[in-house]
This record gives structure tokens, sequence and C-alpha cells, in this order.
């Protein structure tokens, strides 16, 4: 986990004022919630921050680097969509090592990642399950 550190971050489509965070600051370990009605700028919040759309002005801060201009694949990040964005054709096991896979990461430490994060969020007996056999609530 890291520290992430956003400073004057705004975002404009068109003369609208679409995101506007003047400072926040969310610690290692913290728990976060990004929460306010349709439209407010959330996920154009968390675009920016995941790398994929650039702010107008401001800067995002993981443990003291300047990430704003990192691509999202150096970003070290994921975001979890409000529609899954799951692969029905794979099990859930093999969904969370997607992104290890896609950046070439040993399988070894991928089975011991994925292991891992399956028993923190309790869900190994689900790991050798196809995606459309799990309830979406």
């Amino acid at each position: 986990m890291a520290t992430i550190s956003i400073q004057n971050l705004k975002k404009y489509y068109g003369k609208v004022l679409a995101s506007n965070i003047e400072a926040l600051e969310i610690k290692d370990g913290e728990f976060f919630t990004l929460l306010g009605p349709s439209g407010c700028g959330k996920t154009t919040t968390l675009r920016i921050i995941s790398g994929l759309i650039s702010p107008d002005e401001g800067k995002i801060i993981i443990d003291g680097k300047d990430i704003t201009k990192f691509p999202p694949e150096r970003r070290n990040l994921t975001m979890v969509f409000q529609n899954f964005a799951l692969f029905p054709h794979m099990n859930v096991f093999d969904n969370i090592a997607f992104g290890l896979r896609m950046r070439r990461m040993p399988e070894r430490e991928i089975q011991i990642r994925v292991k891992e994060m399956l028993r923190m969020l309790r869900i190994e007996d689900l790991a050798d399950r196809r995606i459309e056999q799990i309830s979406g609530g």
C-alpha cells in the first residue's frame, strides 16, 4: 500500500469543471470512499488518478513520487468499475490473476499473490468458479 496525495486537481470538459480536488491525502492502510451524487465527478477523478485521462491542472503523488504524467501501466493502481469488468469465460482465480499476467509477473508470484487476495477477501472457496456461477450481490 502507499500514501496517495492529490493537490489542486482540476479537469474541465469545455467550460464545465468536472473534477476539482484542492487537497486530499489517503494514508497507507486507510479505508477511503469517494461518495457523491451522479455527475459530481467521482468517476472523472478516479479515471485521472488511474491515468486513464489527464488532469488539466494539479498533481497526483504516491509515496512522494509525482505520477501525474505516468501512463496507467506505470502507476501500480487498479480501478474496480461499477459494471463488472470480469471475463465470463475465466474462473475467479484467473480473473484476479489477469492483470499480473499482463505485467508478465512470474507464475509462482502470481499464485502467491492471488491466493493471498482470495484469503483476504474470504473467497478461497470461489477460486475455481466461473464468473456466471457467482452472485453479483
